[in-house]
């Protein structure tokens, strides 16, 4: 038996098993990695929907909620319901932690996927193309994108090649009506998961039929005495069905019998496009980059064939159908006829259901998720076919050098980008980041956005709990509207905007103008690099008054706010205060509002506790370009304090010490301990107070 590796170290037969469990091993280490991908944000619309819909269905929501939930098959829902009430009752309450089981348990079959892979390829085509088969699924970006979330897609992908395996050993077998059952029994539960794959019955069908054949021995005659009543119960079966089903179904089902099923554009484009996802596997940018850098005048034909990555499976095909000419008299490992005509079969029915069922309209409505069945069949196939051309160069040598280069080629266009993959998908999202620093340090207003950003503040995605209630309103040009129509007119509090669109107003006068009348809050930037857009934060308006006192060495006050600036004897002073600090301060400080005589330093009225919001400690002020922003601070006027001058003095202290943090002006004067916030005249106890900051 030839190797599968120069040097013959390894045997395709004798270690089949061990390369496939190392593959999977592999497969099964990045998918672990990654399936938890931005949790507990939800990143992918559908998981979204789902997990609302449940909820909705199960009573915890109203039903304006969920009303869309009627498009996704049932299986799906009863997965997530369980999961919910499984979490639930561990105490996980969050639907998060629920999405992620089903997450785990998608990645388990996913896994699962890889092996069942490598046995249809086997059974097409010997172990080497099982082998190739398996390294495919297990590493193929496709296969780790958009399959890692908890969605019907997901689970349907390698349940589908579960499907044709076991009909295809139903050819195979003398048993094999027992794995034609077992066929159909999996083909009901992708059906189940993804209406798209009714077509998964087929194979089941057709083992099963060819069983029956089997059993009678009478001629074909006799076969089609009882396959015509078959079909004509599978025909009324199908229409009994049918007047059970909602409306809206009803009327899908009407347009894929009569219009969509014999589009023949929307089967070629589904056709290309799946071509196309395979293509690119094995084409990858990564191989267009080592050309470039390592093989120059190889670039442009990398590029020609970057982009023509469709044509790759079907020179693929082509030169393996060549490869097996040239080698079957020779006798070199035919291969299995029955198995390659049921996988090609199940690939094109795959591909024509998913062109003709378009339960969102009469346009082709191809998404990547819906051909990933249909290239994972593709998978095996050029599996199949890069091992038998392979097999069927002249000479030991010459076939040890051409499975080297091919496994090099394989590794740098699989490996690598899915490594990539995963590297990205395990940083956090910004949302993650910004929404509980929303929730913490703004107050709740309406929050204007660009369409990068909208999902952050819609509480469909927001799996993170506890979190304030925020109205956004989207805009594609923040300068589309003068800046006091925003905050009159449109009530609009906060501005979340891309860092790429500030860069674009900076470079315009009026942008510049617009941005100069915001107070900047918080910039949403790497490093460490996180998923998603960068954002910067700011409010609508600037503070009352401007200024820049340091307290001790990091800390700065850069404004405040008066409410009302006027007070009598028995009322409040509001302040609202302004912070920055320039690094982490070493301790936690509190703040003091002292009123005192103009004489006397004893305080007549104090107040006293964080100088931003609770939850912000001094010591996580740890963004320079942060500002934060005081709870409304109201310090009570004693009722009987005598006409006079007074001021307010505000300071820094360590609470457990009682050392207050020296203060200096803007130039670097000394100011004693505590700074001069505002002046205070009261006439009399009848008349009104008189303010001077």
């Amino acid at each position: 038996m030839p190797a599968l590796l120069p040097g013959g170290l390894v045997k395709r037969e004798r270690h089949f098993w061990l390369i496939v469990g190392l593959i999977t091993l592999g497969g099964a280490v990045l998918r672990v990695l990654m399936h938890d991908y931005h949790l507990p944000w939800y990143s992918y619309h559908d998981e979204a929907q789902i997990v609302r819909g449940v909820l909705g269905l199960r009573g915890l929501l109203p039903e304006e909620v969920y009303k869309e939930i009627y498009g996704y098959p049932p299986l799906t829902l009863w997965l997530h319901e369980m999961a919910q009430r499984l979490a639930e009752a561990q105490g996980r309450p969050n639907p998060t932690d629920a999405l992620l089981d089903v997450r785990r348990l998608f990645m388990v079959f996913n896994i699962a996927g890889i092996v069942w892979s490598a046995l249809l390829g086997r059974l097409c085509g010997g172990a080497a193309a099982g082998i190739l088969a398996a390294l495919l699924w297990a590493f193929a970006h496709i296969m780790l994108d958009l399959p890692v979330h908890a969605l019907g897609e997901s689970l349907a992908a390698p349940l589908f090649i579960l499907s044709v395996l076991l009909a295809t050993q139903g050819f195979k077998s003398t048993g094999n009506w027992r794995w034609a059952l077992a066929s159909l029994l999996v083909a009901a539960a992708c059906f189940l998961l993804e209406y798209r794959l009714v077509i998964a019955f087929l194979p089941g069908f057709a083992a099963l039929a060819l069983r029956l054949r089997h059993l009678d021995r009478s001629g074909w005659r006799r076969s089609a005495s009882w396959a015509v009543p078959g079909v004509a119960l599978v025909v009324a079966t199908g229409a009994a069905v049918f007047s059970y089903v909602p409306t809206q179904h009803r009327d899908i089902i009407a347009r894929v019998l009569t219009e969509h099923l014999w589009d023949l554009t929307g089967l070629f484009e589904h056709f290309r496009q799946a071509l196309t996802d395979a293509g690119n596997q094995i084409l990858n940018q990564h191989l267009v980059n080592f050309t470039r850098e390592s093989l120059p005048w190889l670039t442009p034909f990398a590029e020609q064939a970057r982009e023509r990555a469709a044509l790759l499976p079907l020179f693929i095909f082509v030169l393996a159908l060549l490869a097996w000419l040239l080698t079957r008299r020779a006798g070199k490992s035919p291969l299995w006829r029955p198995a390659l005509l049921m996988t090609g079969a199940a690939l094109f029915l795959t591909l024509w259901a998913n062109s003709a069922i378009r339960p969102y309209g009469d346009d082709v409505d191809l998404k990547l998720r819906h051909v990933i069945p249909a290239v994972s069949l593709l998978f095996v196939l050029m599996a199949v076919a890069l091992a038998r051309t392979v097999a069927a160069l002249p000479g030991s040598p010459v076939r040890s050098l051409a499975t080297a280069g091919l496994v090099a080629v394989l590794t740098l266009n699989l490996v690598v980008p899915v490594a990539d993959l995963v590297r990205e998908r395990r940083v956090l999202p910004w949302p993650v980041i910004v929404r509980p620093w929303v929730d913490t340090n703004l107050e709740p207003g309406t929050i204007l956005v660009y369409h990068e950003s909208e999902r952050w503040f819609n509480p469909l995605y927001s799996g993170i709990p506890h979190r304030q209630w925020f109205d956004w309103l989207e805009t594609e040009d923040v300068l589309e509207r003068p800046l006091q129509e925003w905050i009159d007119t449109h009530k609009i509090t906060w501005l979340t905007l891309p860092v790429v669109e500030r860069q674009r107003l900076l470079q315009e006068s009026e942008g510049r103008e617009f941005l100069t009348q915001l107070l900047p809050l918080r910039e949403f930037t790497g490093p460490p690099a996180r998923a998603g857009v960068e954002t910067v934060f700011y409010r609508l308006w600037r503070m009352q008054h401007e200024s820049d006192v340091r307290f001790g060495e990091h800390i700065r006050l850069v404004g405040y706010d008066l409410h009302p600036p006027d007070a009598r004897p028995g009322e409040e002073l509001v302040f609202t205060l302004y912070w920055n600090a320039s690094a982490p301060p070493p301790e936690n400080y509190s703040f003091f509002l002292h009123l005192v005589s103009a004489s006397d330093a004893r305080p007549l009225a104090q107040l006293d506790g964080n100088p931003a919001v609770p939850e912000r400690l001094t010591q996580t002020w740890d963004r320079p370009e942060e500002t934060l922003i005081s709870p409304r601070l109201n310090l009570p006027l004693p009722p009987d304090l005598a006409p006079g001058d007074y001021r307010v003095l505000l300071g820094l202290y360590n609470f457990e010490t009682g050392a207050r943090l020296p203060v200096r002006d803007a130039s670097g004067a000394a100011m004693d301990d505590a700074w001069e916030l505002m002046s205070l005249h009261i006439e009399s106890a009848s008349n009104d107070a008189t303010a001077a900051d």
